[in-house]
C-alpha cells in the first residue's frame, strides 16, 4: 500500500509587525486579530491549551497570595496556619509537577516534546518538576495495540503477524511521536518496531499555528517577560517545526542514522548505532536492532554493572563535541531515553529523527570567537557576534563594550570548574537584554543540547561542569578544524594558484593553540579583564 506524499512544514498566516509610526496594538487586540485568522480546529485547540494553562497557573496564584499575606478577609482561609497552607512548598511543587506532566500528556505530541526538553533543564525548573517530566522521555501512555497493528499494515502492506515471527502487543516504551514494540524476525534476530501515533500530522499542524502566533506576540511586545529580546522566537518556532516534521518522517531518520554511522566510523570501540532494516520500514514505521542497556543517568545501575557514571558522561560530551565542532551534524534530542550504555561499555544512540546542522562558516566563526575570548579581544568578539548573527546593527559600540567588560568582570579569575554553561547563558542574556542582541535560531538547539548534557551530568554529580569536562577535547577538535582550514587556504594559494586571501592571523592562532595544547599546559581559568597581556589569558 502506498503512503501519502511527503508534505512540507505546514504554512500559516503571517502576522507582520505594525509600521514604525503606528503604536503596537494591545495584547487583547493582537490575539483577537490573530485568532480570527486561525481555522476553527486551531481555535478549539487554543481554548483547550488556555484552559489547562489556567488550571495550572491558578494554584500558583493562590499560593503567592497566601505567602504574601495579601487578599484581605476573602482569602483568610489561605493565610499561614490554615489547613490549606499546611502543605509544605516541597509537597506543593511535587503535586504541581505531576499536574504539569499530566497536562503535557493531555495536550499531546508537541507539548510532550517540549516537556522532554524541559526534563533535563535543572537551570530552569525546580528538581520536583524535572523529576516528574522525566516520565515523558519514554513512559508516555501508549495508543491502542489495534491502532498500532493497523499502522503497520498500512505502512508495510502486510499485517505484523506475517512480517515477524513474534511481536509483543504490549509496548516496550511509548514517547511523544510513537511507541516501540519488541519483536523477532523470522531468523530469530531480536528487533524493535517504532510505530508513529495516529493523527499526528494534524495535531502538530494545529499546534504550530498557535505557537507561531505566540512567537509573533513575544517579538512585538517583549518587555513583560525578561529575556525575550534574547531570542529569535519566530525562528526558534520555525526551526522546531522543521525538526519535528523531519522527525515525523522515519525514512529521513534512516538517512540521518546512516550519516551518523559514517561520521562515527572511527569510534566503533566507544560508540554504537543500532542496525536498521529498510525492508521493514517506511515513513511511519521503522524497524531496528534491539539494544539492551542502561540510561547514562542511572548511576546506581551503571555502578552495579561495573562502570563509572562520570566516565560515561565524559564519553557522551566527547561524542557531542565531535558532532558540533567536527561534523556540523548533531543529535538534537539527547535526553536519556535516546541513549544507552551497553553491557560492553559502548554508548548507543537512538532516535535520529531530530538533528541539527552547523555550517562551515558557523564553525569557523565559533573558532574565531574562541581565540578572541582567550585574548580578551572584546571588539573582536563584537565582530564575531555580528558575523554569526547574534548582534544586530544599530548598537552603541562604547556601551556594548562596557556591558561585555561587566560580564567578564563577574567571572574574573574564576576557574572553569566553577562555571556552568546555563549560568553563563543566563548572565549574558540578562546583561545584554537592552542591546540588539539575540540568539539565532540555528544556535538555539545547539545551546539546548549543551544545557541538556550539563543537566544530565549534574543529575549524576553536582560537581559536574560542562566547561571543565569539555575543555581539553574542545581544544583538540578546534585545533584539528583550524589546521584543516588553514591547510586548505595555503594549498589553494600556493599550489593551485587560487585567488584565496590567506588568513595569516588564523595561522598564528593555530600555532598558539597547538603550543598551549601540547607544550604549555596551563590551569583553566577565565581571563582577567584588567590584565592587558594576551599570553596571560588561558584558553577555555
Amino acid at each position: 500500500m502506498t503512503e501519502p506524499p511527503r508534505m512540507p512544514p505546514s504554512s500559516a498566516p503571517s502576522f507582520a509587525p505594525p509600521p514604525a509610526n503606528r503604536p503596537a496594538p494591545s495584547a487583547l487586540r493582537f490575539f483577537w486579530a490573530a485568532i480570527r485568522q486561525l481555522d476553527w480546529r486551531a481555535r478549539a485547540r487554543l481554548l483547550r491549551i488556555l484552559w489547562l494553562g489556567l488550571r495550572l497557573a491558578l494554584p500558583h496564584l493562590l499560593r503567592s497570595l497566601e505567602t504574601s499575606g495579601k487578599g484581605g478577609q476573602r482569602l483568610r482561609w489561605l493565610r499561614p496556619g490554615s489547613k490549606a497552607s499546611a502543605a509544605t512548598a516541597e509537597s506543593f511543587h511535587a503535586r504541581q509537577a505531576e499536574r504539569l506532566c499530566a497536562a503535557f500528556i493531555k495536550l499531546g505530541p508537541t507539548f510532550i516534546k517540549i516537556g522532554q526538553m524541559l526534563s533535563t533543564r535543572t537551570d530552569l525548573l525546580p528538581l520536583a518538576y524535572v523529576q516528574a517530566l522525566t516520565a515523558l522521555q519514554d513512559a508516555v501512555p501508549p495508543f491502542p495495540t489495534e491502532a498500532a497493528w493497523q499502522r503497520i499494515t498500512e505502512a508495510l502492506g502486510q499485517p505484523p503477524q506475517a512480517l515477524f515471527q513474534r511481536i509483543e502487543p504490549r509496548p516496550l516504551a511509548a514517547a511523544s511521536l510513537g511507541q516501540v514494540h519488541r519483536a523477532q524476525l523470522p531468523d530469530g534476530t531480536e528487533v524493535v518496531v517504532k510505530i508513529q501515533r495516529p493523527n499526528l500530522e494534524e495535531i502538530v499542524r494545529l499546534d504550530f499555528q498557535i505557537l507561531r502566533v505566540i512567537a509573533t506576540y513575544l517579538e512585538r511586545r517583549p518587555r513583560w517577560l525578561a529575556g525575550v529580546k534574547g531570542a529569535d522566537w519566530s525562528g526558534i518556532v520555525a526551526e522546531f517545526e522543521a525538526m519535528l516534521q523531519e522527525e515525523m518522517d522515519y525514512e529521513r531518520e534512516m538517512e540521518n542514522a546512516a550519516q551518523f554511522r559514517r561520521n562515527f566510523a572511527g569510534w566503533q570501540q566507544e560508540i554504537y548505532l543500532p542496525r536498521l532494516y529498510p525492508e521493514l520500514s517506511s515513513r511511519r514505521v521503522i524497524t531496528m536492532e534491539y539494544i539492551a542497556g542502561v540510561k547514562p543517568t542511572d548511576a546506581e545501575r551503571l555502578r552495579a554493572a561495573g562502570f563509572d557514571p562520570m566516565q560515561k558522561m565524559t564519553l557522551l560530551v566527547r561524542a557531542y563535541l565531535k558532532q558540533l565542532l567536527d561534523d556540523g551534524f548533531f543529535h538534537a534530542d539527547p535526553h536519556p531515553g535516546n541513549l544507552r550504555i551497553m553491557a560492553d561499555g559502548r554508548l548507543a544512540f537512538f532516535d535520529f529523527g531530530m538533528v541539527g546542522r552547523i555550517t562551515d562558516d558557523m564553525r569557523l566563526g565559533l573558532l574565531d570567537a574562541f581565540f578572541h575570548i582567550t585574548d580578551r579581544d572584546l571588539m573582536g568578539l563584537v565582530g564575531d557576534a555580528i558575523a554569526l548573527g547574534f548582534l544586530q546593527p544599530g548598537y552603541d559600540p562604547a556601551a556594548f563594550r562596557e556591558a561585555a567588560e561587566g560580564i567578564l568582570a563577574q567571572y574574573k579569575g574564576k576557574k572553569l570548574s566553577q562555571l556552568t554553561f546555563s549560568e553563563l547563558n543566563a548572565t549574558v542574556s540578562s546583561t545584554l537584554y537592552n542591546y540588539p542582541f539575540r540568539i539565532p535560531a540555528s544556535f538555539t538547539f545547539v545551546a539546548r543540547a549543551l544545557m541538556t548534557l550539563e543537566g544530565m551530568g549534574q543529575s549524576l554529580s553536582p560537581q559536574f561542569h560542562l566547561f571543565d569536562v569539555a575543555r581539553p577535547y574542545a581544544k583538540e577538535f578546534l585545533l584539528k578544524r583550524a589546521t584543516a582550514h588553514v591547510r586548505d587556504q595555503v594549498i589553494g594559494k600556493l599550489l593551485r594558484g587560487e585567488e584565496v586571501k590567506v588568513g595569516w592571523e588564523k595561522i598564528w592562532n593555530v600555532a598558539r593553540l597547538a603550543y598551549r595544547t601540547y607544550v604549555k599546559r596551563q590551569p583553566a581559568s577565565l581571563p582577567a579583564v584588567s590584565d592587558p597581556s594576551p599570553d596571560a589569558a588561558v584558553s577555555g
